[in-house]
């Protein structure tokens, strides 16, 4: 007899209100939740009208025109499909963690594995019993009633759609709730429920189950389990006439309530930044970027200058030498002296113009007070430049001036992105001195699709706040869950809510934050997604069709034509607009479609345009997904090359190479290249190119194959084979480094640009299969993303990938009836937990938990490596057995630890290469600040040494140092200099403290650079040279393993793999 005990908690006392989003059910009823006592009020719907033929539901068609391409799988069959042909693993996480949570992973993003012992995010839930009804004292969800607009008109239908009180949430306080008088005795429930327990359904079904829909899935979800044959039965469920896909329902959180918690949170509130975009030598932030600073969601949206107020978007007289006309684009800050700085477009008269276009027809045009505007670059002055403002209506604009690989040439001005300010407007804050809050909202979005034995499909949606620093956001807590879509339901239907309560923050809302009444704007600054995905949220047919791309109109047989005019064929919210009414309003379903295939197009546009965005702009395409599947496609063509013998050059190679050891086990790249996951491909292509190198010859390729690849190239001499294919891998591995680059500088666009166009040319050249490749083709558009959102790094999914992946594992543990709703119920107990830590306040109490507020003092090795409080756990260790405690001379380095005693003989041969041993200790004694030492005082030799350190930004980070570790070293005259660690030890010093200490073996730059590889050369230090010394003290180590250097035995020299990174 199984045992079960009702759990107690009640969803009220969390942070969020879960509720209920049913589109659409069939008549007015009461419906019983199947694991709860919430009751749902549904009025009647029409199928076919979900809200008042507005566009929130695609059309069938859509999939004809794509060509039958892939929902969300990454991996494409057809000859132009996208390139990650890998099986699901292309976004599983496998968490290896010895802590069970601390995310130290095998691939650090993808197939994450948890374990249930140390995990707290996979709770099993031991209540759950299928066939039965929970104790209704569970649940106290907010229901959301929904309503259907009858008299929309088709003016309505493609952007203003006002229709949102189609969706009304209703919060209800008075859930039923169990007397708290029950003794523990009732708790127990080891009988079967009585006849008067049972659920009161009706129906064939009833009591278990409401209807044959959930009765159906729920058997399919059991049976297949382990089974392959899963969509077989599946689409026997579905065809049945009984099937009713309005029986699903959704569960969403209030973004509401997700912003209410993160600004009345301390520990977020403090990290958070609101302000102007800043001016700044180095962007690695959304406010670096140009979307932040010139969109009044985002940025400042006016500035007083000598007593007049000037706009974003006005146009103004400035002074640079002369006096000029110019548009001011955005109010920036500069990041040094915290100075107002100003971004300034050019605005040319007639005589400015390039002599090319100078003519009659634009002279005479001139005349009237026509102005043409030039494109980037723009100019940032100071306040004290501007002049005066000007009127608008005075200047008449209808050409932009621009540079086209390095020719002017001047296009229409309506083939450009609206500047911010002419299609958003937002209210000013009821008093002046009220706090405003400014949020940039990320809105993430990807299917679970099938993984291992999990056939229950959910699309996942998560919402980052861009406000925070790049390394909040790369921590899994701060990944806030909105809600999953449902197995069968609709994605632009569950976001209605969401798009509700969106537009309401758009133009201010009044909240209480932190105890006060605060001005919160909030606006939806990028949408991220995988390939396929993030076109179907611009309404954008999929990769597959002729125009496939959902930044620009490029036809599928010029894809990787870097020559093409981009600002000319880019596609543009406002044109977009037009055409999609233009499909609308054609009556005839033939031509209906046949516009779609012109355009490119869906026959309805996304519901998030509904919001007020860019659909273009902001949702860039994805490098982590992108640039994954260009290296596994690069990976299998380069092994289909190889002759029997250069196979096993490759694998002799692959097992002899010395990886960094911070990785994980790579797998086979020949025999398991299937069972490479994204982060695996990012991790090879790192080191490809040197193992190449180091064995590649004629011999190893097939002979027709470097024939073919010397046609190509049109060469002749038959060694140029091999070279051209390192080459590749060399160029795509330089792409990605720059690619994945955490901070960006004016130059550093420069490169990635140069980048991009070099490794976009040589690919197709010689391999054909990458000819028209969406995933190549988008190095057309990265460095438009680079500078609207500061870098690559902030759009990129790869730790996205993992949060989704954790929710995905956790779907065989759950219910498997109410899966939606589990997962929510977990993750709400988790936020709820983590806000209460951070010190966070209840809205419906007056003062924090002081309670958790104070555990991670209390209670250190219960919150020590759970990701929802890895930042909050007292940095105070105590050694282990076996592990000697060692005195910091730092205040920046704590809790270092030695471990692992070397053998004696270990200890000689590191002493015979330190001749100057005690005069060389002496100096590093005075550099902890000691001027003497013992000279035959007490030591100990160790294989490996940890510590903390604080960072410069206040992060702590736990360093694990190892001999045979390449550490960076700042030296004062050379500047970053390279080492490898020899030796670890501890002396006893005059205080009779013991202090750390390291020997090593400095890399010395020769001033040389491979001519294959591209990368610099470098000589070991050897034991006869005594021009630096060797032993300094571990304070000295500025990053461990940030470098990997490569021994060539060829040359007898150490190569600096510049290609190496941490992707996430």
């Amino acid at each position: 007899m199984l045992r079960n005990k009702p759990r107690k908690a009640n969803i009220a006392t969390l942070p969020f209100r879960i509720r209920n989003n049913f589109r659409r059910l069939p008549n007015r009823f009461l419906l019983s939740d199947n694991d709860d006592n919430e009751k749902m009020v549904q009025k009647d719907f029409e199928d076919d009208n979900i809200s008042g033929e507005e566009y929130n539901e695609y059309g069938d068609g859509d999939d004809d025109l794509e060509q039958q391409s892939d929902d969300d799988h990454i991996e494409q069959r057809s000859d132009n499909g996208d390139d990650l042909e890998q099986r699901s693993d292309d976004d599983h996480i496998e968490q290896r963690s010895d802590n069970g949570d601390d995310l130290e992973q095998r691939s650090n993003d993808d197939h994450l594995e948890q374990r249930s012992d140390n995990d707290h995010l996979e709770q099993r839930n031991d209540n759950d019993d299928d066939l039965e009804q929970r104790s209704n004292n569970e649940e106290g969800d907010t229901n959301m009633i929904s309503t259907s607009s009858e008299n929309e008109t088709e003016s309505d239908y493609i952007m203003s759609l006002e229709s949102d009180e189609e969706y009304e949430t209703m919060s209800s306080d008075n859930e039923e709730r169990h007397d708290s008088d029950i003794s523990e005795e009732k708790l127990f429930v080891d009988e079967a429920l009585a006849k008067d327990k049972l659920p009161s359904y009706d129906g064939d079904f009833a009591p278990y189950f409401q209807n044959l829909t959930t009765a159906a899935l729920f058997c399919w979800i059991y049976k297949h389990n382990i089974s392959t044959n899963a969509y077989e039965d599946l689409v026997d469920i579905i065809m049945r006439p009984e099937f009713n896909r309005d029986h699903i329902m959704a569960y969403q959180l209030s973004i509401s309530d997700i912003i209410w918690n993160v600004l009345n949170n301390p520990s977020l509130l403090k990290e958070m930044y609101f302000g102007a975009g800043v001016d700044s030598k180095t962007k690695s932030e959304y406010w670096h970027g140009t979307l932040w600073a010139e969109s009044p969601l985002f940025g400042q949206e006016q500035l007083m200058i000598s007593g007049e107020i000037y706009q974003c978007g006005d146009f103004v007289y400035y002074y640079d030498n002369e006096r000029k006309l110019g548009r001011l684009r955005a109010i920036l800050l500069n990041e040094e002296n915290q100075q107002y700085r100003l971004r300034i477009q050019k605005v040319l008269d007639y005589s400015d113009l390039p002599g090319t276009f100078k003519g009659e027809l634009r002279q005479n045009r001139s005349l009237s007070g026509e102005v043409w505007l030039q494109d980037e670059p723009f100019l940032t002055i100071t306040t004290s430049q501007i002049s005066e403002k000007v009127a608008a209506d005075t200047l008449r604009i209808t050409e932009i001036l621009y540079k086209h690989h390095t020719h002017w040439r001047i296009r229409d001005a309506t083939f450009s992105y609206q500047y911010p300010s002419e299609y958003i407007s937002i209210r000013q804050p009821p008093s002046p001195t009220i706090p405003v809050y400014k949020l940039f909202l990320d809105i993430y979005y990807d299917d679970f699709g099938t993984f291992r034995n999990v056939y229950h499909s959910l699309g996942g949606v998560y919402v980052q706040f861009g406000n925070m620093p790049a390394r909040q956001r790369k921590l899994l807590k701060n990944h806030f869950v909105l809600g999953f879509v449902p197995f069968g339901g609709n994605f632009n239907e569950f976001m209605l809510p969401f798009i509700s309560e969106m537009k309401e923050f758009e133009q201010g809302k009044l909240m209480e934050v932190n105890g006060q009444d605060a001005w919160v704007i909030a606006g939806l600054g990028v949408v991220t997604a995988d390939l396929p995905q993030g076109n179907d949220m611009c309404g954008v047919l999929r990769h597959n069709a002729n125009k496939g791309c959902r930044t620009c109109t490029a036809s599928r047989e010029s894809l990787t034509n870097f020559s093409q005019d981009v600002p000319a064929t880019s596609r543009y919210h406002h044109i977009t607009d037009d055409q999609f009414k233009e499909i609308f309003n054609e009556p005839a379903t033939t031509r209906q479609r046949r516009l779609c295939t012109e355009f490119g197009l869906r026959t309805r546009p996304s519901i998030l345009d509904r919001l007020l965005r860019e659909r273009h702009l902001q949702t860039p395409q994805d490098v982590y997904h992108a640039t994954a599947g260009k290296i596994g496609r690069l990976l299998k063509l380069t092994c289909e090359l190889f002759s029997q013998k250069g196979e096993d050059e490759f694998i002799k190679a692959w097992k002899n190479f010395e990886k960094p050891k911070k990785w994980s086990r790579l797998p086979n790249p020949i025999s398991h290249n299937a069972s490479f996951m994204m982060s695996d491909y990012l991790r090879l292509a790192m080191i490809m190119p040197f193992i190449l190198n180091s064995f590649l010859e004629t011999s190893s390729l097939k002979e027709n194959e470097s024939r073919s690849i010397l046609r190509r190239i049109q060469e002749s001499r038959i060694n140029m084979a091999k070279n051209v294919i390192i080459a590749c891998w060399v160029y795509v591995a330089k792409t990605m480094r720059m690619v994945f680059e955490s901070k960006f500088t004016l130059d550093s666009y420069d490169e990635l640009q140069k980048c991009l166009e070099e490794e976009m040319k040589i690919l197709p050249k010689v391999f054909p299969e990458f000819a028209n490749l969406p995933n190549l083709h988008i190095n057309i558009h990265l460095l438009v993303h680079a500078r609207t959102y500061g870098t690559l790094m902030n759009t990129q999914v790869g730790i996205k990938e993992m949060v989704h992946q954790i929710f995905k594992a956790m779907v065989p543990r759950t219910n498997c009836k109410n899966v939606e709703l589990d997962l929510l119920k977990r993750y709400t107990t988790l936020f709820a937990i983590r806000h209460l830590v951070d010190g966070g306040a209840d809205q419906r109490l007056s003062q924090p938990c002081r309670g958790f507020a104070t555990m991670s003092s209390n209670f250190r090795n219960l919150l020590t490596n759970w990701y929802i409080t890895e930042d909050k756990v007292s940095n105070e260790q105590e050694p282990e057995e076996n592990e000697e405690a060692i005195s910091s001379p730092v205040d920046f380095i704590t809790n270092i630890i030695l471990k692992r005693s070397l053998s004696r003989q270990d200890r000689e041969n590191i002493m015979k290469n330190l001749p100057n041993f005690k005069s060389e200790l002496l100096l590093s004694f005075m550099d902890i600040g000691q001027k003497s030492a013992l000279i035959y005082s007490q030591m100990g030799w160790y294989e490996l040494a940890t510590y903390t350190m604080e960072e410069s930004d206040g992060v702590f980070s736990k360093v694990h140092l190892h001999i045979g570790d390449v550490v960076t070293i700042h030296e004062e005259d050379s500047g970053e200099c390279y080492a490898i660690i020899k030796g670890i030890f501890k002396y006893k010093g005059n205080d009779d403290k013991y202090y750390a200490f390291i020997t090593i073996d400095w890399f010395d730059n020769i001033n040389r650079i491979h001519n294959v590889l591209k990368c610099p050369l470098f000589r070991i230090q050897t034991s006869q040279d005594i021009r630096w010394r060797r032993i300094f003290p571990i304070s000295i180590i500025d990053h461990v393993q940030k470098v990997h250097f490569v021994y060539d035995t060829k040359i007898d020299l150490w190569i600096k793999n510049n290609y190496y990174f941490t992707a996430i």
